[in-house]
């Protein structure tokens, strides 16, 4: 596959083959090496529409092909693969558990669960404007919130005994010992 700026041969010519445009590459630069999302990667290199953009970049045959050529490029120059990661951080979960320092040894299978894509961060964000809300219709949403993550919570408090107690006048007992 030719690099930006590259000629094509005939033979791809005539296949159908395209050159890489230079706002492609950048996109792609982007992309892989400045650990921006698809959207942000679109934006910097130039495109107007970024979102639609950076879809039909990454389905474009030529662009995914460079794409792949980029990773494994990066793979031999720095020897970095998904196995390798995944198996050292394995290595350091064994050894902080075994020296009893549990939140490293969490942490690096943490790293190694989104690693191998079996943990993903979700965050759900609902924004509402109040402003135009009255305070009854506050107060009942408050309400609905608080019930919803009630019926979520469980009861781990142990039930206790009551233990009752005979309960006595003071004044009774002082009266006694005055007499």
């Amino acid at each position: 596959m030719p690099k930006v700026g590259e000629d094509l041969p005939k033979e791809m010519r005539l296949a159908g083959y395209r050159r890489l445009k230079p706002i492609q590459q950048e996109f792609l630069n982007n992309y892989l090496h400045k650990d921006m999302t698809q959207t942000a990667a679109a934006r910097e290199a130039g495109y107007k529409n970024a979102g639609v953009s950076a879809i039909r970049l990454l389905k474009n045959p030529v662009v995914a092909e460079r794409l792949q050529e980029m990773r494994l490029e990066t793979q031999t120059k720095y020897g970095v693969t998904i196995d390798k990661s995944i198996r050292d951080l394995k290595k350091l979960r064994d050894q902080a558990w075994e020296n009893g320092r549990f939140s490293e040894a969490i942490r690096a299978e943490e790293l190694r669960l989104k690693a191998a894509g079996l943990l993903i961060n979700k965050q759900h964000v609902v924004k509402e404007d109040i402003t135009a809300q009255t305070k009854d219709q506050i107060a009942n949403k408050l309400a609905e919130f608080k019930r919803l993550a009630e019926s979520r919570m469980m009861n781990v408090t142990p039930d206790v005994d009551v233990i009752e107690h005979e309960t006595q006048n003071i004044e009774e007992d002082t009266e006694d010992t005055v007499k």
